[in-house]
């Protein structure tokens, strides 16, 4: 069904007459930082990209110097009830984010403008073909704030970077470059930044024109069998990152991240 584009607040969404679509993270203020509203309206960009007909192809980028830094923390401690319910909704709408990823079933290129944290990094393995600039680097600082692996990186991470680099990235927070993860696999091609979206739209348009069908059914054939059991693992991590996000140890690292951010600022002034 052709479909109306969404007009959103923090994703900006354009089609070209080839059916190739840029979805891109609009949130450059705070470095594309995931709260509860871009996580809707990625949500919503999704689900109407999947729906709609004219869309062929779909590209995910972001505004500014990130691509996209992971979760938002609060600026200030939240007592218990607080922070339940703002986790609960964040945890709801990270599982049906990353459900809509597992079973999008258009080709999907991400093309990384900037630094990638978090679900930032975590988001890329749905993807069919992630372009990235050189000089980004990718961090999952999952263990920093006392959470747990999300975005079915558990599964993905070792899948596709093997179980080494997955442990450094998941459990000790290493960063990696563009160039290292590249080495790897994990990362297709390197394009300066001045030329992302100018290459990735021309190797969109260079696939375009081949069959839309086939490029379904292929993408069907390559991920279909393990749908199921990505969602089985989106669960199983959502389940426990409520429980890391409502922890005593989480609070506390976060608290002290907060008092160290704070007192950065301080001393600057």
């Amino acid at each position: 069904m052709r479909k109306p584009i969404p007009i959103l607040k923090t994703f900006e969404i354009e089609v070209n007459p080839d059916g190739i679509t840029i979805l891109t993270l609009n949130r450059p203020e705070r470095a594309n930082a995931l709260n509860d509203e871009l996580l809707q309206d990625w949500i919503r960009s999704i689900e109407w990209a999947n729906d709609a007909e004219q869309v062929k192809i779909v590209i995910v980028t972001g505004k500014g110097n990130f691509f996209c830094s992971g979760l938002e923390l609060p600026n200030v401690p939240r007592d218990m009830e607080d922070l339940k319910r703002a986790a609960e909704i964040n945890i709801n709408l990270f599982k049906k984010l990353v459900d809509l990823l597992i079973d999008f079933p258009k080709l999907l290129i991400a093309a990384v403008n900037g630094k990638a944290f978090g679900f930032g990094v975590t988001f890329l393995p749905h993807c069919d073909v992630v372009y990235s600039i050189p000089e980004t680097t990718f961090q999952t600082p999952f263990m920093q704030w006392a959470f747990c692996a999300e975005g079915c990186s558990s599964y993905l991470f070792p899948k596709y970077l093997g179980q080494s680099i997955a442990n450094e990235m998941l459990l000790m927070n290493k960063t990696y470059t563009a160039s290292e993860l590249a080495k790897v696999g994990f990362i297709s091609r390197l394009i300066p930044k001045d030329q992302l979206i100018q290459e990735t739209l021309k190797e969109a348009t260079r696939v375009v024109k081949f069959s839309f069908e086939a490029i379904i059914k292929s993408k069907e054939l390559i991920r279909k069998d393990e749908r199921e059991y990505l969602h089985k693992i989106n669960k199983r991590e959502n389940d426990l990152l409520l429980l890391r996000m409502l922890s005593e140890d989480s609070r506390r690292s976060l608290f002290e991240f907060m008092m160290n951010r704070q007192n950065k600022k301080s001393s600057k002034l």
